[in-house]
């Protein structure tokens, strides 16, 4: 049961870092994707969210110091640290190509992607 728990997390993170690798790829090669998921955009959605997660941990009656810690964890942490890993390993994998700030921020927006669908599920 254990190993089978582990092997969940370990494929959901795998999920998660090719997310962000694949945000940075396709907004290279599609202008329209680049516009989408530029840094303005992306704090945009971030405050977004974090005001949807905070409005439905305060229903649930988590209180407000719950509530606020619930949506910065839950909606910041996941976007900056995919963010993170996604441009270090596409910095990794393209040498030949440098990492700008916009891979970034593109590679946080598309991260997002999952926060939505957890949101989703809640």
């Amino acid at each position: 049961m254990f190993y089978l728990i582990l092997l969940s997390i370990i494929v959901f993170i795998i999920i998660l870092i090719l997310t962000s690798c694949l945000g940075i790829y396709f907004s290279r090669k599609y202008k329209f994707i680049n516009n989408i998921s530029s840094k303005r955009n992306t704090i945009i959605l971030i405050s977004i969210l974090n005001t949807i997660v905070f409005l439905i941990l305060f229903e649930k009656g988590y209180g407000i110091a719950g509530a606020i810690g619930g949506a910065m964890g839950y909606v910041l942490g996941m976007p900056f640290t995919m963010g993170y890993v996604g441009t270090f390993i596409m910095k990794r994998l393209f040498k030949n190509n440098p990492i700008t700030k916009k891979d970034y921020w593109s590679s946080s927006f598309f991260s997002l992607i999952w926060v939505i669908i957890f949101i989703i599920r809640i």
